[in-house]
């Protein structure tokens, strides 16, 4: 568990810094890593959900998880508004879900999937409707990068677990914290302010159009 939880929080750590600094720039390289985690993520959650045991505790879950990821990373690579969703739907997820753990729903249920997705389609909505793609990638990015960072950061000190990823409790426990809250804002301002800036100079390619915003 020790090793599983270094080798999370480094990798964490090293993603979470290069979203939240330079997601606008690579981003169709780094939403492939996102989408293989969130994949992942998704697959080893089903697995323990459906037939019980821990978080990564079977090898099914890693089987599942693994595939899961995989085809969400090839998907989220080659096409931009999958990436686009993918990454709106996600980050909205995450935040919605950790709400709910704020309040004490630490465990997964009907009421904090019902508001996970609802804030994951109010992210989709705001992603694409207001046709702003390129401002809500660089501050998307930045706020799911600072929270990764976080969770890396703690996971190497120890003070948070592997299992402690899924159903969004690194994010509670980060806003759970005045601290790690202001920590958290403060990086992911400076993030999306490196983004802007580089976005001046760097306008994001793809396979796809891209809207403008």
């Amino acid at each position: 568990m020790i090793f599983q939880d270094f080798f999370a929080g480094l990798l964490l750590l090293l993603v979470g810094t290069a979203f939240c600094f330079v997601g606008y720039r690579f981003f169709q390289v780094l939403i492939a890593f996102w989408g293989f985690f969130a994949g992942f993520n998704l697959g080893a959650t089903s697995m323990m959900a459906l037939f019980g045991g821990g978080f990564l505790g079977a090898v099914s879950g890693w089987i599942l998880g693994l595939i899961i990821g995989l085809i969400l990373a090839v998907m989220a690579y080659f096409f931009y508004y999958i990436a686009v969703v993918l990454l709106a739907a996600t980050v909205g997820y995450i935040f919605g879900s950790g709400l709910m753990a704020v309040i004490g729903f630490y465990n997964p249920g009907f009421l904090a999937a019902i508001v996970g997705f609802f804030f994951s389609v109010l992210a989709v909505v705001l992603m694409l409707i207001f046709n702003l793609p390129r401002l809500l990638i660089m501050a998307f990015t930045a706020l799911g990068g600072a929270v990764a960072m976080i969770a890396g950061f703690l996971l190497l000190l120890g003070r948070m677990h592997t299992t402690d990823l899924q159903y969004s409790i690194a994010v509670a426990t980060i806003r759970a914290s005045w601290f790690w809250s202001v920590v958290w804002i403060a990086i992911a301002v400076v993030g999306f302010t490196v983004q802007w800036r580089s976005r001046q100079r760097y306008t994001l390619e793809w396979s796809q159009p891209i809207p403008s915003s």
